[in-house]
């Protein structure tokens, strides 16, 4: 193996032990919408509640369908979101959209927050609310989403206390919710004085005066403090939101196109006729709005629906054309580097591999995978990896800038590959004509464990001596080198050659057991240089065998207890600690033990210090923190690597904060649902304080 596929980060305790598996079981993404976020184009999210209880057939699907296609008129990729058979789909397709429109009433559920685990566990189909569905969104990355009217406050909601969960969820959950206002039914005066108390922004759309709307007409009689006067002063107010990191969601109401609004007089008398027909049926709890809405169509003779279609496609073309300039705003401040410190002058350099990973996980729940020549149903994912890559677009999203080398085919692999990446990553690639593009594809079995990894790793070869040499810029705007194993001994003595020329450390990330001993063969006076490593126990293990030539037992399992680990590392690090500044030894969920000079506990940049040190080294171990909300597991020890090393190169950092840093960026990574998080922090400002505060926290012992 050439390129280490640590599923967990080793030094991070997991909530769930099966978290891949009950990700790829629950949420699945259409691979259009999966590549769309990966390449951060624009997405709107779009419910399912009009599909399965909000139109009658065949209005439901013709409108569903026409929903996304404005959406996709407008610039952005839709994503209907939708429940079936108790897997959760995040952009159907033509006939699954059918399938759930067709599906009798009775066996559908109508899904907000607190239906979607029974709806999962049952196995049962579902359309999901305003609240379901920006709880899938957020979870995927989607920031914006169309909807006709969310919920409110209901009539006489003083006596009866029924508030939709909408605004509870627009109250915790950050999705920009466009939409026609609250639906005419409810009371919206009460309405919008409860999402004042949640805390969210709410905003009227090319209304001025910020007259709200109420779905059927363009006045409630209602207005909110704010007015957006187009799609880019929307896409605007939503970046500074991100950047705020709000923990609330945006409401954003927009008129229904005014040749659609109803007659305020008739469309009341109507809402009063069809309430009086509810309480005399008995309807109550969430069956009272799709029962009110169906009665209102009728009692309209089918005016209303009209409207209702209507305005729901003129949200999805404005949630579209706002998606669309959030999507540029932050392009634009992804290719200027907005989040860079000020006065960056010198460039991490980053040198490894990039990889397009292919991974399928199985879904067929009957079947235990074989190497039998059969053919399994499974969910594919595409993402950008290798381990050199990751650290690098890391680094590029926490320090601000960095420059990397690394080879990539000139072949469709890797044309997409170079897509997912930021343009600063981008200055130092080689593009190779006669090689493929690095591919891994990993097996993933029903219960999330990897049965297998195809990869092929020639291209790395193309990183020689000679191409390193025509990037010595690079080398010579360096603070700190990072070298991963995946490249030649030819390629590693040279970049060793650069550094010890430079004056500059290395920083070794070990990638696999196999290769971890590669730079150690060569000449001590090269790699003398390598200042600082992370290696898991196994790699720990190669890397003590290879400098001492002396064979180390190593015993490792789930069952090994944390003091017998801890004994092994440190028997390890005892015999080769002096050749570094640092060693970071990743002991699995149970957290890092650091072998660091003694003189950088308050000055961690000591550990950049390229002579050989007489210092005396410590160990000391930090437990792993708690991480909740998981949706990735992996990359986030290459995002340790990249916050690591971000706090190291600030002055005047202590060594605890360098260790939290690592910690804090690796739960983002976590929270992600790829490898390395779209944003970790809005500013360098708030991932310092992050840090910081983190290390005040942290959980250590001298060893």
């Amino acid at each position: 193996m050439l390129l280490r596929r640590n599923l967990l980060f080793p030094a991070v305790r997991l909530l769930h032990r099966s978290l891949r598996r009950h990700q790829h079981d629950h949420i699945v993404l259409h691979p259009e919408v999966r590549q769309a976020l990966q390449l951060h184009k624009p997405v709107v999210a779009l419910e399912s509640t009009i599909i399965t209880h909000g139109m009658p057939m065949p209005e439901n699907v013709t409108t569903a369908l026409a929903v996304e296609e404005q959406v996709r008129l407008h610039g952005a990729i839709p994503a209907t979101i939708g429940i079936l058979d108790g897997r959760i789909k995040v952009g159907l397709t033509r006939e699954e959209l059918t399938t759930l429109a067709e599906k009798p009433r009775d066996q559908v559920i109508k899904c907000s927050r607190r239906d979607l685990p029974f709806v999962v566990a049952r196995k049962q189909s579902g359309g999901t609310t305003v609240a379901a569905t920006m709880i899938i969104a957020h979870r995927v990355g989607i920031k914006v989403f169309a909807t006709g009217g969310i919920g409110g406050v209901h009539r006489d909601g003083q006596e009866s206390l029924d508030v939709s969960a909408d605004l509870t969820e627009l109250g915790r959950t950050p999705v920009a919710v466009v939409c026609s206002g609250v639906k005419s039914i409810l009371d919206i005066p009460r309405t919008l004085e409860y999402l004042e108390t949640q805390g969210v922004c709410v905003a009227s759309y090319e209304s001025s005066g910020g007259i709200f709307p109420d779905f059927y007409t363009r006045d409630s009689g209602c207005t909110v403090p704010y007015d957006l006067g187009s799609a880019q002063e929307a896409a605007k107010l939503l970046q500074s939101w991100q950047e705020l990191q709000m923990q609330s969601g945006v409401l954003i109401g927009v008129p229904i196109p005014e040749e659609f609004a109803a007659d305020k007089a008739k469309i009341e008398a109507a809402i009063q006729e069809a309430t009086e027909q509810a309480k005399a049926q008995g309807v109550s709890g969430k069956e009272v709005t799709p029962f009110l809405l169906a009665a209102i169509a009728k009692i309209t003779g089918g005016s209303s629906l009209k409207s209702n279609i209507a305005l729901i496609k003129n949200n999805a073309k404005v949630a579209a054309q706002i998606a669309a300039s959030l999507s540029e705003i932050s392009s634009r401040n992804d290719s200027t580097a907005a989040a860079s410190p000020s006065g960056i002058s010198r460039k991490p350099l980053v040198v490894g591999a990039s990889i397009l990973d292919l991974s399928f996980t199985v879904d067929d729940q009957k079947r235990d995978v074989r190497l039998d020549g059969a053919t399994y149903s499974a969910v594919a994912k595409q993402a950008a990896g290798g381990v050199g890559r990751n650290i690098a677009e890391g680094i590029y999203k926490l320090y601000g800038d960095v420059n990397l080398i690394s080879a990539v085919g000139n072949d469709q692999m890797g044309h997409t590959l170079l897509q997912m990446m930021p343009k600063a990553l981008k200055r130092g690639i080689i593009l190779e004509s006669n090689q493929n593009t690095s591919l891994c594809s990993l097996i993933f079995d029903k219960y999330g464990d990897c049965r297998l990894i195809l990869g092929n790793m020639e291209i790395h070869q193309s990183i020689t001596p000679e191409t390193l040499q025509a990037h010595h810029q690079f080398f010579a705007d360096a603070p700190i080198i990072v070298m991963d194993s995946n490249i030649s001994e030819h390629a590693m003595a040279s970049i060793l050659h650069q550094a010890q020329k430079n004056k500059i450390p290395v920083f070794f990330e070990p990638t696999d057991m196999f290769i971890a001993g590669k730079p150690f063969k060569l000449l001590p006076e090269l790699t003398k240089n390598i200042r600082l490593i992370k290696p898991n126990l196994q790699e720990l293990k190669t890397i003590t065998e290879a400098i001492t030539g002396q064979p180390v037992v190593l015993e490792l399992g789930t069952k090994v207890p944390q003091e017998k680990l801890l004994q092994q590392a440190k028997f390890m690090i005892k015999q080769i600690g002096s050749h570094f500044n640092c060693i970071i030894a990743t002991l699995g969920d149970h957290g890092v033990l650091l072998s660091y000079r003694g003189d950088a506990e308050q000055d961690a940049s000591l550990l950049l210090d390229v002579s050989k040190s007489a210092v005396a080294h410590r160990l000391r171990f930090y437990a792993a923190p708690l991480v909740h909300n998981i949706v990735n597991v992996s990359g986030a020890g290459d995002s340790f690597c990249a916050g690591f090393i971000t706090a190291l190169l600030q002055q005047g950092r202590i060594l605890d904060e360098c260790v939290a840093a690592g910690f804090v960026a690796a739960e983002k990574a976590l929270q992600s649902e790829s490898a390395v998080p779209q944003s970790y922090f809005s500013h360098s400002e708030t991932f310092e304080g992050r840090y910081k505060q983190k290390a005040k926290s942290l959980q250590q012992q001298s060893i």
